[in-house]
């Protein structure tokens, strides 16, 4: 899904390009893409802005294009959002568990797990600390977990 537009000078977020909050609607999207395509659409220029300035204005008119044709489409936006939050390091945590929700495996080398919505498995690590919050993918899908281990006493 990520496309060349996201050059060292283009680090705007498609939210930020179409000048839109995360939580915008569609609706409030399509609003903002058609007053900024308007404002920098090519063939609304008159020839002298054409002439001084034009390929910094052709390229916002194709970042604001680009933006527009990713949030309009629900599915399209799921994944931009999930790649701009991988990005950012940040977790979207599915659930909240301790080590008791954590079933033994001795099959699988006596190893802490838990099934997953998917049906993949949450692999609890052996070096926890105790008292630690760690962050858990599936092995099969993106969810993640955050676990809370409990103190030692």
């Amino acid at each position: 899904m990520s496309r060349g537009s996201e050059t060292s000078s283009h680090r705007l977020s498609f939210y930020d390009v179409l000048e839109v909050s995360r939580t915008a609607t569609l609706e409030e999207i399509r609003r903002s893409y058609q007053t900024l395509a308007l404002r920098y659409h090519p063939d609304k220029r008159k020839a002298s802005e054409r002439e001084a300035g034009g390929d910094e204005r052709a390229d916002q008119f194709i970042r604001i294009d680009e933006a527009w044709k990713t949030l309009r489409d629900e599915r399209l936006r799921r994944i931009y959002d999930a790649e701009q939050m991988q990005r950012a390091e940040e977790y979207f945590v599915n659930e909240i568990l301790t080590e008791a929700d954590f079933e033994r495996d001795a099959e699988q080398g006596d190893v802490l797990l838990r099934t997953c919505r998917c049906g993949g498995y949450y692999i609890l690590p052996e070096d926890v600390q105790p008292g630690e919050s760690i962050y858990v993918s599936c092995d099969e899908c993106s969810l993640i977990v955050q676990v809370n281990t409990v103190p030692q006493r």
